[in-house]
């Protein structure tokens, strides 16, 4: 059996709070992306030491001389399959007991399929060997990577607070970078401009919902004499 409001037409559906939230959050990241993209014009290019010793004003950067260890790595799981990697960045030659000051995260195909056969090959040594060998380019790169650091709507609470409850070494103020992504200003638009489309439609309906004000008392007449 469906419930419908009696004001509401047939298939109609109130979102409720539901609604205001969608538009805040499209407002939010619209308008952060828009920031974003107005304020990154190029990824700023550092050495991840330079960045360590003290993190630039920008959130689209190329860290160069970048080491990554895949052997360090976490990751989230959905469905029982890995979605997505969080691989610690160090400086080029620095050891694997140093604190961790970036991690970057990747859904690259080839690095998942890597760390899933790593995983399933842990019946015995010689297992664990074989899988470490044929994906020996994968545990320690040595390369430049770039992406958008997250911030904002974008910086999962959630995620970091079980990030750092692992034994990661990750610094206090640790950030995660979006590997490959980049600002896009028309994308950020399109989503501000919904949401101010959707919130002006909301508020307008809301508006006409208002029950209307009761007609005013008549005055009390004198009784007749």
């Amino acid at each position: 059996m469906k419930i419908r409001p009696l004001n509401h037409p047939p298939g109609f559906i109130s979102l409720g709070c539901l609604g205001y939230l969608i538009v805040i959050a499209l407002l939010w990241g619209g308008g952060q992306g828009v920031y974003t993209a107005l304020k990154n014009r190029q990824p700023l290019e550092i050495t991840v030491s330079d960045y360590i010793a003290k993190k630039p004003n920008a959130e689209w950067v190329t860290l160069k001389e970048a080491q990554l260890n895949l052997l360090e790595a976490a990751h989230k799981e959905r469905l029982g399959k890995i979605s997505e990697i969080f691989i610690p960045v160090r400086p080029k030659g620095e050891s694997t007991g140093a604190p961790v000051h970036i991690l970057l995260s990747t859904k690259d195909k080839d690095i998942v399929a890597a760390l899933e056969d790593l995983d399933n090959s842990g019946g015995t040594m010689k297992e664990a060997m074989n899988a470490a060998s044929r994906h020996a380019d994968k545990l320690f790169m040595q390369k430049d990577v770039s992406g958008l650091i997250r911030f904002g709507i974008d910086s999962d609470d959630k995620t970091r607070k079980k990030l750092a409850k692992l034994d990661m070494k990750l610094t206090a103020d640790f950030v995660i970078m979006n590997d490959g992504a980049a600002p896009s200003l028309f994308g950020s638009m399109a989503m501000l401009g919904i949401g101010l489309l959707v919130g002006f439609f909301m508020l307008r309906r809301a508006g006409k919902s208002e029950p209307a004000a009761p007609p005013p008392l008549p005055p009390n007449l004198p009784p007749r004499a």
